[in-house]
């Protein structure tokens, strides 16, 4: 879905506002808050900067969003020195509530990473193979009709090349579980990206453990990794500090309740949680053999998604259930989120152990991804936000 272009600031919340940067150079070293006065359209919390005392960097990251009008954002970006993380702007643009490090944001397609880790988990005890075909674990009542999706299997629907498509209808609707589903190429033939691929794994996964994915992933991802914000179902805990959508022009949209999990997108989180996610599970392996997780970052064949950029096509490939990207700086994983009035993003170097996760609840939130990744990265050809452009 692409953007609409129309830019909106968001109101200034105050005239003034100061910068608290906390600076903690080693684990258990006392904090010394310095506060750096400032101006500015929105709030900006900058929180624990590890090792930085340049309120400069605060202020462009600020400005990056500032630009495009985005109400909220959290970026989470950490490296062998430490741990940098910045809160800007509102939750909600009616309700003015300052976005802090506890605030809630839809993770999107990120939440399919997470489900990617899960099912490696279960390919490493046996559970479920990826190359068996999932018709051959659980009888699937939407693909009835179509012997084609019988032929799918787990390391197709985490490689985008089951055939199916992203969703037959919305998959928030009251009949969607009862939607019929077929495949439009040959399953494993092609690269398409497909919502519906991992919520029949999903089903799949549920049928083969007893076990619903929800319940799954916080025994295996949050509670491994102290996740304490996160959940694939709409948490009550949490609603005080969910943060709601916004359009393109900043009309703030209705709270969404996820009551049925589906490991495509209903992912709830904070950009803090999903980066000790990311550099738990998947920059430490912690929870897989060293070859599975070998084999995520491994590429299983082109991610070309039909769009005319050859040049960023040519440098994203897929690994099971990951983005992947070469360029200058050398390989990366990455993948992004947009559920409309949500977007996410994140990158990260496994060889260097840089990484950078970034929440927004606007419409155009994946326009300042370059803008912050820079700040980080310094210059570098970022394919992958290239690609994603042909790929909304």
């Amino acid at each position: 879905m692409k953007s609409a272009q129309r830019k909106v600031l968001i109101p200034a919340l105050s005239a003034t506002f100061s910068i608290a940067i906390v600076i903690s150079t080693a684990v258990g070293a006392g904090a010394q808050p310095i506060n750096f006065p400032t101006t500015g359209s929105a709030f900006l919390d900058t929180g624990s900067l590890s090792g930085s005392t340049d309120p400069a960097l605060a202020q462009r990251i600020n400005a990056a969003f500032a630009a495009h009008g985005i109400p909220g954002a959290q970026v989470v970006y950490t490296d062998g020195k430490g741990r940098q993380e910045f809160n800007y702007g509102v939750s909600s643009i009616e309700t003015g509530n300052a976005v802090t490090s506890d605030t809630v944001f839809e993770a999107a397609s990120l939440t399919k990473v997470v489900a990617s880790y899960v099912v490696l988990q279960l390919v490493d005890e046996g559970v479920i193979d990826l190359d068996r075909p999932l018709s051959e674990y659980f009888e699937y009542p939407r693909i009835a009709a179509d012997p084609a999706a019988h032929k799918i299997t787990a390391r197709m629907a985490l490689t985008h090349t089951t055939g199916l498509p992203n969703w037959a209808t919305g998959p928030s609707s009251a009949e969607f579980e009862t939607t019929p589903v077929s495949t439009t190429f040959e399953p494993g033939t092609q690269w398409s990206y497909s919502g519906e691929g991992f919520y029949y794994l999903q089903k799949t996964v549920e049928s083969l453990t007893g076990t619903p994915f929800a319940e799954l992933a916080s025994q295996r991802v949050f509670q491994r990794f102290g996740m304490t914000s996160s959940d694939l179902l709409t948490n009550p805990a949490f609603e005080a500090v969910t943060a709601v959508g916004h359009t393109a022009d900043g009309t703030a949209k209705a709270l969404r309740n996820f009551p049925r999990a589906n490991v495509a997108y209903t992912l709830k989180t904070t950009a803090g949680d999903y980066s000790k996610f990311l550099r738990g599970a998947l920059l430490a392996g912690e929870g897989l053999e060293p070859a599975t997780r070998d084999m995520m970052f491994t590429a299983a064949g082109s991610a070309d998604h039909g769009g005319g950029n050859k040049d960023a096509i040519d440098h994203i490939k897929w690994g099971l259930g990951i983005g992947l990207q070469e360029n200058e700086l050398g390989k990366a994983i990455w993948h992004w989120g947009d559920n409309g009035a949500f977007k996410a993003f994140f990158i990260a170097y496994p060889e260097t152990g840089r990484s950078v996760v970034i929440m927004t609840n606007s419409e155009s939130g994946l326009e300042t991804v370059n803008d912050v990744v820079h700040e980080f990265f310094g210059p570098m050809t970022m394919y992958a936000t290239d690609w994603i452009k042909e790929a909304e």
